[in-house]
């Protein structure tokens, strides 16, 4: 397979809903040299069929046929795998993205690059929290779910996942250092890029602009919770849900040289207290 310059990774599944959408602000992009590769894992619905016409009219789009991955995370590290390109975005099925994402992600990208180097450097954005309808819900997805990424600016305190896949924009070195290790642990693939990429010291900067409309429809793979309503009776009755994602989490980092869990869970503790009190 030929390399590309820039490379938009694509996992798909059942989504024939939304994905014309989607497809769409792809093409509505003010950067055209992109290529979209896209995988399939295994849908029933008439996702494969819409890809087929998209890819027979777009020359910059390939769908690629292998076996299924059962699950986005696998998908999407499959296409990781296989796909060789400067720089890589992933992107959902179901999202709308701004005419300027690729252009912006690159140009904060050329400005990381310059200022660090050869580094492994992920450039991430905010996202406009939307309905299904696109309806606006909350104009900052940072805002909405108590995320600051300025709290979680070392490896070590890289205690959440804070960095949204359809956001993300990376370099060669962060791919290969991603795919340096068998991601067994992986939680999903943007935080196994991101984890990747900070246990080296790498560079992960936002873009504090949603240039994503994150569509919210009840059968996302992750989705955006409002945590201001998020109370005291809700941790209690998923709080075997919470410490199972919080261990899951713990193990990825283990895979990239985190520290002892006591570590994990004090650095976890006060960036509780932080989201929560402003701290």
């Amino acid at each position: 397979m030929g390399k590309s310059n820039i490379a938009i990774l694509m996992a798909t599944y059942n989504g024939e809903r939304h994905l014309e959408e989607q497809l769409d602000s792809l093409m509505r992009q003010s950067v055209k040299d992109w290529t979209l590769y896209v995988h399939d894992d295994g849908s029933t619905d008439g996702t494969p069929a819409l890809l087929a016409r998209y890819a027979a009219s777009h020359p910059q789009v390939r769908v690629l046929d292998y076996e299924s991955q059962h699950g986005a995370c696998a998908n999407f590290l499959s296409l990781l795998r296989r796909v060789e390109a400067d720089y890589y975005l992933f992107c959902d099925q179901d999202d709308v993205w701004d005419p300027d994402k690729v252009r912006m992600s690159l140009d904060e990208m050329r400005k990381q690059e310059k200022e660090a180097p050869g580094k492994p450097v992920v450039v991430h954005t905010d996202l406009l929290v939307v309905d299904e309808q696109l309806q606006v819900i909350d104009t900052s997805y940072l805002r909405y779910t108590h995320l600051n990424p300025q709290r979680m600016d070392t490896f070590a305190q890289a205690v959440v996942p804070f960095v949204t896949g359809c956001t993300m924009c990376f370099n060669q070195a962060a791919r290969q250092n991603a795919l340096s290790r068998p991601a067994t642990a992986a939680t999903m693939h943007d935080a196994w890029v991101t984890a990747a990429t900070m246990s080296q010291d790498g560079v992960v900067a936002l873009i504090p602009r949603p240039l994503v409309s994150y569509r919210q429809h009840g059968a996302n793979a992750v989705g955006a919770r409002e945590v201001s309503k998020v109370g005291l009776g809700y941790r209690l009755r998923h709080l075997r849900d919470i410490i199972g994602d919080n261990a899951a989490h713990y193990r990825m980092l283990r895979q990239w040289g985190y520290g002892s869990p006591l570590k994990f869970v004090w650095q976890r503790m006060r960036f509780t207290l932080a989201s929560h009190f402003g701290q």
